[in-house]
């Protein structure tokens, strides 16, 4: 199965494209998607049909640099638990080693890590596998990061340097534009640079207990539902994970695979489960996950569960367990999470 990327980073791409006057109706029939799909914030979409359409937007549009103007297009929150999560980090340093550890959300076939450089951090970009990331793809994580960055949470965010692989453009000033920073082209590696004070810069909207909460949510997503199961039963668990706290029925789910409920439906039936099955387990699993740290407050984990409220919360894990949530955690009966702050603190 081919990498996936989130729908969120292509929306961006459309409607730059639009917004200058072009259609995109057609290119998208030509990649096979419809705009339903497109737009959907829970979609992802195979990586080569990512790139395919990307590149004839850029030739529609005559842009060669469009992807270091799409990140721009978004609001705040588009890409959900990451935004919140850098906005709310201590630092600069803080925020980009949490965008790295949890890119996976956006892209499960992109890998990015932080390295020393001296006293000097760089954030490098390469394929989980090793190779290199395609360069359309470097140029449009990369703008968004420091584009978002500097728009939501530090305008004066400054870049020690930016070094890419692909050789030099034509014309290099949109890079120039972006980044305000020297931009190394042919570069053994893709890597964003920050000197020392930059890194340890503190973020003005800064709430490590906020962080911490949404870091928990994001870890499970990341880490926890991918080791419980594989084909296509671990593809809906994962689906089903991506949306919560949000809305997690069978219609998302079904768009997120790109495939219909019915269909969803039947192959489930076909490995002997059914959609209400894997949601009660999937639910079941995380609760007893953040129940195990007892800084999390029950509330919070009905939230972050999606549930209404935490009186169906609690009706639900009596459901599953026979207790109350608060017995249950009264009992000792956690995992042995880490602990984590919460939002009262």
């Amino acid at each position: 199965m081919p990498p996936t990327v989130a729908t969120t980073s292509t929306l961006a791409m459309v409607r730059t494209v639009e917004s200058r006057g072009f259609e995109t109706d057609d290119l998208l029939a030509a990649a096979g998607l419809r705009r339903e799909t497109v737009e959907d914030p829970d979609a992802r979409l195979p990586g080569p049909t990512v790139l395919a359409l990307w590149n004839a937007l850029r030739q529609r549009s005559g842009d060669a640099a469009l992807q270091l103007a799409a990140p721009t297009t978004l609001p705040f929150g588009a890409y959900r638990v990451i935004d919140y999560l850098v906005a709310a980090s201590g630092t600069v340093g803080d925020g980009v080693e949490r965008f790295a550890r949890f890119f996976g959300l956006i892209a499960d076939g992109v890998r990015l890590a932080i390295e020393a450089d001296g006293d000097d951090r760089r954030l490098r970009m390469e394929a989980a596998d090793g190779a290199p990331v395609p360069a359309l793809y470097v140029d449009y994580v990369f703008a968004a990061l420091v584009g978002r960055v500097r728009m939501h949470i530090r305008p004066e965010l400054r870049l020690r340097a930016v070094e890419l692989r692909q050789p030099s453009p034509p014309d290099p000033r949109p890079y120039d534009a972006t980044f305000r920073a020297p931009i190394r082209f042919g570069a053994p590696r893709d890597c964003l640079c920050f000197d020392r004070d930059e890194f340890t810069a503190p973020l003005k909207d800064a709430d490590e207990a906020l962080a911490r909460l949404l870091e928990e949510h994001a870890g499970m997503l990341a880490a926890r539902l991918p080791q419980q199961a594989g084909g296509f039963v671990g593809e809906v668990r994962r689906a089903l994970a991506a949306a919560l706290p949000e809305n997690a029925d069978a219609a998302t789910v079904a768009r997120a695979l790109h495939i219909s409920v019915r269909t969803l439906q039947r192959r489930l039936l076909d490995a002997d489960t059914t959609f209400r099955s894997l949601c009660d387990s999937a639910r079941h699993g995380l609760a007893e996950a953040y129940l195990a740290d007892p800084r999390v407050s029950i509330c919070e984990v009905a939230f972050l569960l999606g549930f209404s409220d935490q009186t169906a919360f609690n009706r639900a894990f009596r459901r599953w367990t026979g207790t109350s949530p608060g017995l249950w955690r009264r009992r000792g009966a956690g995992t042995g999470q880490r602990p984590i702050a919460t939002l009262s603190e």
